[in-house]
This record gives structure tokens, C-alpha cells and sequence, in this order.
């Protein structure tokens, strides 16, 4: 029978087995992280080839930047020159980004600054020179040009001329990097650009890498291990640059809290891969615990945009006022347009505009505009002086400094493995320095907070040590691209923020149905346990009397605050920091400030306790109070549920603490 109409054209719905194949062959990849990047490719590339405009798209705002980093990137990833990027060559760079070894990210790093050196010279010189006895390298000009690309891209996303490297600094920095060759002119070469990464801050920051490098948690070595290696604590550092680089930098643990354990199957047969992806395979039943975030993903943009958004409108100065904070304070807010500028000449730019008067209009002409919102502006700065956070520490920390050096590095490790996604679709970020926590909210639980801010804001004040979850900001964004849909973001502290790694952790509710983890998933030590877990492994906080009094004043007092607030199902967080197996530079004669109660030391001197009250933002309402009588039906009305009334609620959990407090 013929078939009319035309054929259909473009990728088909499942992954081809080969390109499976290839992939687990060459990267350290799943299938289904090879299934989850394919169906984003077939969302941004219908046809199975991705154009240069596409891939401008797929970036959001950084692909506003025009040629500065989208075209080297593209090109770069375009491995046979064709102008464009199939699905191999966009998986290979996305897996090599994300989770490539430290020799493929600078393999590709390399090719990235290369494109750039010679954008403009028409032809690939790489290419040229495979073809001739040239060496091949970037030389003085070539250099020069590459750092006043990524200079000029940075500042585009800070909003200003923050970042100037003089000519004498980056002649310098390329003499001590590059090397003559053969026809006597002074390139950097492959070699020399790997040598530079591993060992020369100078290079890496023209690159824009981050200053410092966090440990996103630790590894659990036992003590017998040698201390004199490159990474002797035998932590998993966030590949910002590289290992032997993050030894010589200052370290602080982030001590990121996983639920569950994630199952990769790498090297598969062609025969098991085809088992797998057949409808009778078993299916994938390990939830997902990370959301590995690259361009042409679906939250992309809303993370891009967040930090773009968050590092323009940090900057923007308040006047110096001096004053109290007053009633108006609270419900005062200001609104930013941010959208890509006419370019003059070849030089784009980013347009930030404050929108006075609470007026925000359309802007269905202009599908890259994001409104950014920033709600009690002056209450937050408080609240930020209160926790001694200071305004440049917090523009650095919810900044997009470090974005530009990533991307041109080769590396999508660190946004990865700061970024999370919980049950309720929530996006977790933490910024770069590991201080701070971006959580997006619903627009209820926004609006709860700015009512609630007021009472949050005098408790705060009046009792500076309280462990409850320290709020830094609060924020919602507009992207017209789309819907034009609006995402409520807070910003909150990290309570296992810390130059000491957390070997051990709890979530504690002090009830007790469901309130266990799998034995198994008690030997990953980044998984919360739970209450029962606290108990089963006899594990108590043991503070001495005069800590343990001064602890449970504290937690009494915010708990009673919680309650009067109508709130419930927030968590003690617990981590401990034990001696005998650490690796960390901690001082076991001095105690913390004891003015803070977020970090402890054990009355031995053998654990440091690190505690905080988070999830606090959760309202006894309607659904609550329906889900409380569900579960009492379910339990044959058994008082050890999660979901009970405030005040019924902060009282268990207090009497728990107490019965695990020596």
C-alpha cells in the first residue's frame, strides 16, 4: 500500500542501540542518563541536528552573549565541522561537562579556548594545522583575545566592569605558561594548558574559576590512609579546576544531606542493553537524587536566570539607612527587568531596569526577559548583618562569578552536584562557596513568609543564637519565554556548612512510624538517618551538663516560637564530626563560639555537633489537618506519626532530644 504524505523525518522516539553503545563505551554514563539527555535533545533538535541558533536558545541568557561563549562552545563541541551538533557530539559533550574525567575536561577545555582564539581567522586553524608541520597552540594574540572574551562575558553577567586584567598581568601570566616551539614563536599547547590548570591560581582565575573549592562531602577513609597524597583527606572535591590545584586551596565541606543511593549500570552487552530498554525490562526504581542540570535541560533556564538574576539585583545598592526597621519595611519590594541589550557593534550586553511603582508590564514581544522581584529588601539585608553574612560575601555567594570559567573549563560538575531535586519538585541549589541554599517555594508558602516575616525577623533579633533556619532572601522571577510562568525562590543558610566533614547525620521529628532508613543505606554516611536509626545504633548527644541545658533552652524556646506560628513538620538536623576517623584541621582544645549553638563540642572532645531546625515553613492548614486524620486512620490512631497538631508536634520532638541529650 503507498503512504501518503511525506515521510516523516527527524530522530526516533527510542535511543538507537548504537549510539548506547558508543556512549558507555567512551564516557562513564548510565542508559539512563543517555535516555534522559536524548529526550531533552529530541525537545531542543526535532530533526537530530542542532543549529548554532538553537544552542543559543538552550542557554538561556548565557546564549545572549552572543559569540563570547556561545559559538566557541559550539564549535568546539562540533567535532566533524559540519556546523551541527548531532546527538553523539552534544551527549559527548554534556557527559564530559558533567561527569568526564579531569583529562577529557581539559581535552575539551582546550578545544573550547582554541575556537575562540580563532574564531575570526574563517577556517578551523586546528584543522590547518593537522594538515601541516605548524605547531599548534595559542600564541600572545590569539591568548589575549580568548581573556577579553571571557572577561567581557563575565562582566555582561555581573552588570558592571568588575573584572579588569591588565595587558601586563596576562602577558605575564602566558610567558610562564607557554612554550616555544619548533618554529620559534611562543605558544600555549595542550601540555602547556593542562600544566596551567593543574598548578597556576594566576591562570585559572583569567579563566574565571572559582576562588575557592568546596568539598560537596567527604569521603569516609579510614585514618591508615596515607596523608601525603594530592588528596589526602580522601574527600570528593567539586572539579571547579582539579585536584592537586584544591589542595592548595582553603577547604570547607558543604556536607550536602542525600536520601537515597543512586544505581548506575555503566559497560553493558549489546544483547543486556536490549533487555533493558524492551517493554517487559524491569524498570528503574531508584528515585532520582540529583538532577544533573546542562544546557537543553528543562531547568536550565530556571537556574541560569536565578543566578544572573540574584547576582544583578545583589549588586544594586541600598542607601545607607541607619535606622530601624519599620511596618513598611515588611511589605516593601523591588522589581528588575533584566533582557538582552541592542549589541552595539558585536558587543552585547544585558539591560537591567528597575520598575518603579510595582508596575510590571508585558512582555510577550521579548521572550528572553526575566522580572526578577526581590521582596523586604531592607528586612533581608538585617537579617543577613544578623547572621554576620556581609554583602560582598552574599553577592559572591548567589552570583553567577563562577558560571563563565566553568563552561570555558569544561566543567558542568560543580552546577550538578550542587543541585538537587526533591519529592515535591523543589530545586535545591547550593551556591558555589557551599554558605547558602537556594530552595524554590509555591506561591502560598511565599506569601506565608512575607506574613510571616515580621514575627520571624523579632525572634531573630531578640535571640541571635537560635537554631532556627537563618532566611537571606526572598525572591520570585518571571521568564516570558513560554507561559511566562513565575517561580518563588528563597535563600537560607547551610547548616552543614563547615570545615570539619559530616560523618554521620539525622533528621530527627521525634516520631516514629516510617521514621527508619534501610540498614544498607545507613553505611552511606550522606544519608540522613532518622529517628528509630538514632536509637537502634545507640548514638546520643553527649554536650555535658552545662551544654546540654544551654542547647535545650535554645531549641524550647524556638520550638514554642514554631508552634505559635501554627507550624509543623520541620526537622532537627543532626550531624557529627567524630575525631577518631577525621581528616580535617579541627582544634580539639578550643571550643566554638559559644554564643552559637549550631556547632557543639562534645564534652569528651572527641565529636563536634552541628544542629539546626529546618523545613520550617510548612502551615498546619486545611490539608495538614486532613492529612492527620487520613493518617490516624491508616495507624488505627497511633500517636507515632509525622503529621500531628503544632503544639503536639514540638513537644515530641523536644521530649525526643532530651532522651538523646547527655
Amino acid at each position: 500500500m503507498p503512504i501518503c504524505g511525506p515521510r516523516r523525518t527527524g530522530l526516533p522516539v527510542r535511543v538507537p542501540i548504537e549510539h548506547i553503545e558508543e556512549l558507555n563505551r567512551d564516557l562513564d554514563c548510565s542508559v539512563k542518563d543517555i535516555k534522559d539527555i536524548y529526550s531533552r535533545f529530541r525537545h531542543v533538535a526535532p530533526s537530530g541536528f542542532l543549529t548554532l541558533n538553537q544552542f543559543e536558545a538552550a542557554l538561556g541568557l548565557l546564549g545572549t552573549l552572543g559569540r563570547l561563549l556561545a559559538e566557541s562552545l559550539f564549535y568546539a563541541f562540533d567535532t566533524n565541522g559540519d556546523g551541527y551538533l548531532d546527538f553523539t557530539e552534544y551527549a559527548h559533550a554534556v557527559f564530559t561537562m558533567l561527569n568526564g574525567s579531569e583529562k577529557r575536561r581539559r581535552e575539551l577545555s582546550y578545544r573550547i579556548l582554541y575556537t575562540s582564539a580563532y574564531r575570526d581567522a574563517g577556517a578551523s586553524m586546528l584543522e590547518q594545522n593537522e594538515d601541516s608541520d605548524t605547531p599548534i597552540g595559542i600564541d600572545m594574540k590569539a591568548f589575549k583575545h580568548v581573556i577579553d572574551d571571557i572577561t567581557k562575558a563575565r562582566n555582561l553577567l555581573l552588570g558592571d566592569t568588575i573584572i579588569n586584567h591588565s595587558a601586563e598581568f596576562v602577558e605575564k601570566v602566558f610567558c610562564e605558561n607557554a612554550s616555544v616551539c619548533s618554529d620559534g614563536v611562543s605558544r600555549i599547547t595542550q601540555d602547556d594548558f593542562e600544566r596551567a590548570v593543574l598548578w597556576s591560581t594566576e591562570f585559572l582565575d583569567l579563566m574565571g574559576a572559582p576562588n575557592v573549592l568546596c568539598a560537596v562531602e567527604a569521603s569516609m577513609v579510614p585514618l591508615s590512609v596515607s596523608r601525603n597524597t594530592s588528596s589526602s583527606s580522601g574527600r570528593a572535591l567539586s572539579k571547579s579546576s582539579s585536584e592537586d590545584l584544591g589542595a592548595k586551596k582553603s577547604k570547607t565541606y558543604i556536607n550536602r544531606t542525600k536520601q537515597y543511593r543512586n544505581v548506575h549500570h555503566h559497560s553493558e552487552s549489546k544483547e543486556s542493553l536490549i533487555r533493558r530498554l524492551s517493554r517487559h525490562a524491569a524498570p528503574w526504581i531508584s528515585p532520582r537524587r540529583g538532577l544533573a542540570v546542562y544546557f537543553g535541560h528543562e531547568r536550565w533556564n530556571d537556574v541560569i536566570n536565578m543566578m544572573v538574576g540574584l547576582g544583578l539585583t545583589a549588586r544594586t545598592k541600598h542607601d545607607e539607612i541607619t535606622r530601624d526597621i519599620v511596618p513598611t519595611d515588611f511589605t516593601d519590594k523591588r522589581t528588575f527587568s533584566i533582557s538582552p541589550d541592542v549589541p552595539t557593534g558585536d558587543m552585547p550586553s544585558l539591560n537591567v531596569v528597575e520598575l518603579h511603582n510595582n508596575v510590571v508590564p508585558t512582555y510577550a514581544d521579548d521572550p528572553n526577559k526575566v522580572v526578577f522581584t526581590e521582596y523586604a529588601p531592607l528586612v533581608f539585608n538585617h537579617l543577613r548583618k544578623l547572621m554576620n553574612l556581609s554583602e560582598e560575601e552574599y553577592i559572591h555567594s548567589v552570583g553567577p562569578d563562577h558560571l563563565v570559567g566553568n563552561m570555558v573549563l569544561g566543567n558542568l560538575s560543580t552546577l550538578s552536584e550542587l543541585l538537587s531535586e526533591g519529592r515535591s519538585g523543589a530545586l535545591f541549589y547550593f551556591t558555589d562557596n557551599g554558605k547558602l541554599v537556594l530552595k524554590t517555594v509555591s506561591r502560598q508558602c511565599a506569601e506565608f513568609v512575607q506574613q510571616w516575616l515580621p514575627k520571624y525577623y523579632n525572634h531573630i533579633k531578640t535571640h541571635p543564637n537560635s537554631l532556627i533556619t537563618r532566611f537571606v532572601g526572598l525572591f520570585s522571577m518571571t521568564q516570558y519565554r513560554g507561559r511566562g510562568e513565575t517561580t518563588y525562590f528563597i535563600i537560607m543558610n547551610n547548616v552543614f556548612y563547615s570545615s570539619a566533614a559530616i560523618h554521620r547525620r539525622f533528621d530527627l521529628k521525634g516520631s516514629w512510624v516510617g521514621r527508619s532508613v534501610p540498614v544498607q543505606e545507613r553505611k552511606d554516611h550522606t544519608v540522613a538517618m532518622k529517628d528509630l536509626d538514632m536509637m537502634d545504633l545507640e548514638e546520643y548527644i553527649e554536650l555535658g551538663a552545662e551544654r546540654s541545658v544551654a542547647l535545650l533552652e535554645v531549641l524550647q524556646r524556638d520550638i514554642k516560637f514554631l508552634s505559635e506560628s501554627m507550624l509543623m513538620d520541620y526537622s532537627l538536623l543532626l550531624g557529627i564530626h567524630y575525631k577518631s576517623i577525621s581528616h580535617d584541621q579541627v582544634d580539639w582544645d578550643v571550643d566554638p563560639d559559644h554564643n552559637q549553638l549550631s556547632c557543639i563540642m562534645g564534652k569528651n572532645r572527641d565529636k563536634l555537633y552541628f544542629v539546626g531546625l529546618i523545613d520550617v515553613l510548612t502551615q498546619w492548614d486545611l490539608r495538614k489537618k486532613a492529612e492527620s486524620f487520613w493518617r490516624r486512620i491508616q495507624t488505627l490512631n497511633n500517636q507515632g506519626v509525622s503529621c500531628v497538631p503544632p503544639q503536639q508536634y514540638g513537644e515530641r520532638l523536644l521530649a525526643f532530644i532530651k532522651k538523646r541529650t547527655n
